[in-house]
């Protein structure tokens, strides 16, 4: 059983010594960090496929570095913690590792929300401009 109270102590997320992970753990984090790898190879082929829309293309890109980073990063983390390397195999890498990607997702939300509709509107007053040139 999970203990989430746990998951508030600071020598549980501190401790340079931990303690290996369950393999169920280790599995879990495996499949977590590898439908990471996925999604960023499902952002890569889609970003070559939309390239009418460079906006589009330009977020499937970023989605795609993020996806793929955090993916190779957190193995990384997974093995050292698993091998249980002193203090590279610390918890608070995979606390480090998760606090990044919330900021990541932050930054591509607020691309999305700011400035991908501003290169929309400017892109398509160039497809107009450019349609009565041609």
């Amino acid at each position: 059983m999970i203990n989430f109270a746990r998951l508030l102590d600071l020598n549980f997320w501190f401790a340079f010594r931990p303690v290996a992970p369950s393999d169920r753990t280790v599995i879990i984090l495996a499949v977590f960090f590898a439908i990471f790898l996925a999604l960023a190879i499902v952002c890569g082929v889609s970003a070559k496929a939309k390239k009418q829309n460079p906006p589009l293309v330009k977020l499937l890109r970023k989605l795609k570095k993020m996806f793929s980073t955090m993916g190779l990063i957190g193995f990384v983390v997974l093995f050292f913690s698993y091998e249980q390397i002193y203090l590279l195999g610390s918890r608070f890498w995979f606390l480090f590792w998760f606090i990044g990607l919330i900021v990541w997702v932050i930054f591509i939300v607020l691309y999305a929300i700011r400035k991908m509709p501003k290169e929309k509107d400017e892109l398509e007053k160039k497809q107009k401009y450019l349609k009565y040139l041609v």
